[in-house]
């Protein structure tokens, strides 16, 4: 086996998503062949390493290079991700995601939670961020109703400590206020402790930062799009005609030149009730279709839709959210949302070479 013929068979595998070929994007990383036991071991480097794509590019990789090569030929690849900049040295993450929404009441901050845990069960390490400053839900979304966050001393200057649930990593205003208390602020101190919340939490490094946005346009969106600078924020709807308005005020601001946030999706929010006792049937009690077709008329990817279902309020009352569950029809709906998502902010924040 020749190198440049390695090279040129390889340049047949292309990225679905940047649409260019591993060879030339940058994407192998190493080789070592063995000519006489036929065997080939790759280094691929990835976006995120909670990429969904691994399973197609093995079983595409394989396929190369056997019509190349030879059927006796074995492949194995190995896979890496790509080293992203953290935003700064006090947030380290690589990937800001805003959850954001026009209106309250569309299931948002269960959407978030939910994104959070799949996107950590697909291998990346994720944190989450309650910035409803005005109605955190992430303590009862979690099970964390009565949890205090710790105090460590980094530098001479005291940080919270996120805590760890699910295998994410948690920060909520819920957490530092009783429950039931109310914060009548206005906004330039709904704000400033949202900084807080952000720079003065001793987060880990993270691949992504979901941060469960308050509804509406006001100035903790601002301060966010402005200050941070997120690679996307996804809008949660329901298909109502209301909600669906002002799902699309949210969206236009996110686009005005001085926030400029990229739309890495529209998902819709009880899209139709659903039961497993009438598995065949769906019952669009809010409309049909509103945020696909919001996502068509912008031009920016549709994530999908979740249903509305008991069960969602249940496990989500008990700190107990539905994406916990293994191979159930809720739990599929967040985790195809969660590839999806992985694969715009891929897109996104990835600079594409002619």
């Amino acid at each position: 086996m020749q190198e440049e013929a390695l090279r040129e068979a390889l340049r047949a595998v292309i990225d679905p998503d940047l649409k260019v070929n591993i060879v030339d994007g940058g994407m192998v990383k190493g080789y070592a062949w063995n000519e006489e036991d036929k065997r080939l071991s790759l280094t691929l480097e990835l976006t995120t390493p909670a990429c969904p794509l691994k399973g197609y590019f093995q079983e595409a990789i394989t396929q190369t290079v056997r019509e190349r090569f030879g059927d006796e030929w074995q492949v194995e690849v190995q896979f890496t991700s790509r080293a992203l900049a953290p935003i700064g040295k006090d947030l380290p993450v690589r990937y800001l995601v805003l959850i954001a929404s026009g209106k309250g009441g569309v299931g948002k901050s269960t959407v978030a939670a939910n994104l959070a845990i799949a996107l950590s069960q697909r291998g990346g390490r994720v944190g989450l961020l309650d910035a409803d400053i005005y109605g955190p839900s992430v303590p009862i979304l979690m099970g964390l109703e009565r949890a205090r966050p710790k105090v460590r001393e980094i530098e001479g200057k005291p940080y919270l400590v996120p805590i760890e649930k699910y295998g994410i990593y948690l920060m909520s205003l819920g957490f530092l206020v009783p429950p039931g208390q109310a914060t009548p602020w206005r906004g330039p101190m709904a704000s400033n402790t949202l900084r807080q919340l952000l720079l003065e939490t001793a987060w880990p490094e993270l691949d992504y930062l979901i941060v469960d946005m308050p509804p509406g346009t006001g100035d903790i969106q601002l301060t966010m799009a402005q200050q941070f600078r997120p690679q996307g924020a996804v809008i949660v709807t329901t298909p109502q005609k209301l909600a669906i308005a002002d799902a699309e005020k949210a969206l236009q601001m996110f686009r005005m030149p001085m926030v400029q946030v990229p739309i890495a999706g529209i998902i819709e929010n009880m899209a139709y009730f659903w039961t497993p006792e009438l598995p065949e049937r769906k019952f669009p009690i809010f409309g049909q279709k509103g945020g696909r077709m919001l996502a068509e008329k912008y031009q920016v990817p549709f994530l999908g839709e979740i249903p509305l279902l008991e069960a969602i309020v249940e496990r989500s009352d008990a700190g107990l959210p539905p994406a916990l569950e293994k191979d159930t029809p809720l739990s599929q709906a967040y985790h195809e949302i969660a590839e999806k998502l992985i694969r715009e902010l891929a897109t996104l924040s990835t600079p594409v070479s002619p």
